[in-house]
């Protein structure tokens, strides 16, 4: 689930932070070190940098756990055109598109444009990704696809990508979408597909039952 929103205001752009779906990838650090400085108390400074350049690395953050609002009066972030899943070697699913996701009681999770969602099992935020995929040793180097579903459509219907989790199984991505191994290949085009978060299937990123044969809990 999301945590509480901490709040940076400057004078031209606010920026949020959320720190239950953060899992430090660091984009923001690496992207504008003196506004986002992790050693400092304070470690968003809004101000340090032009509102456009800090928005530009917010953007670059793959888990949605950094967002921003601008003051200036200049351009929010825009919606996605496309839906796309990347495979993170040895780590997550990071989806950007209009992505919604539902819980197994269709309960609307959460909306965003940006996501990182858990495939190893461990994560204890589920169905967030929180790093565990590093302590349980997940494997999976993300370099081929082996199913390929046909290509995806342009209808308006299929514009938002929602994201039904079942409960103690895969979660099943619906809506126009392309899934991409970690060198940028697109490996499926498709409209639905069901994806493995349980950390077992033999044909990652889809889902092969091994969730029932292992006895997976999502908890």
């Amino acid at each position: 689930m999301s945590g509480k929103l901490h709040k940076y205001e400057g004078e031209a752009i606010v920026v949020t932070y959320d720190a239950k779906r953060c899992i430090h990838a660091a984009e923001c650090v690496r992207g504008l070190p003196h506004v986002f400085d992790p050693r400092q108390r304070r470690w968003v400074q809004p101000d340090a940098a032009a509102a456009e350049s800090i928005a530009h690395v917010v953007m670059r953050c793959p888990t949605g756990a950094l967002h921003f609002e601008r003051k200036d009066g200049d351009d929010q972030e825009p919606a996605p055109e496309s839906n796309v899943i990347t495979l993170a070697v040895n780590g997550p699913l990071y989806l950007r598109g209009n992505v919604e996701i539902i819980d197994a009681d269709d309960n609307v999770l959460l909306r965003d444009t940006r996501v990182a969602l858990c495939r190893c099992g461990a994560s204890e935020n589920k169905p967030f990704c929180d790093g565990n995929h590093a302590l349980v040793d997940f494997e999976d180097p993300a370099a081929a696809i082996r199913e390929n579903n046909g290509s995806a459509t342009s209808a308006a219907s299929d514009r938002n990508l929602v994201v039904q989790i079942t409960a103690n199984g895969p979660m099943i991505v619906q809506g126009a979408l392309e899934i991409r191994t970690v060198d940028g290949r697109t490996g499926f085009r498709g409209t639905r597909a069901p994806l493995c978060r349980c950390g077992a299937s033999s044909n990652k990123p889809f889902c092969d039952g091994s969730h029932s044969r292992i006895g997976f809990v999502a908890g």
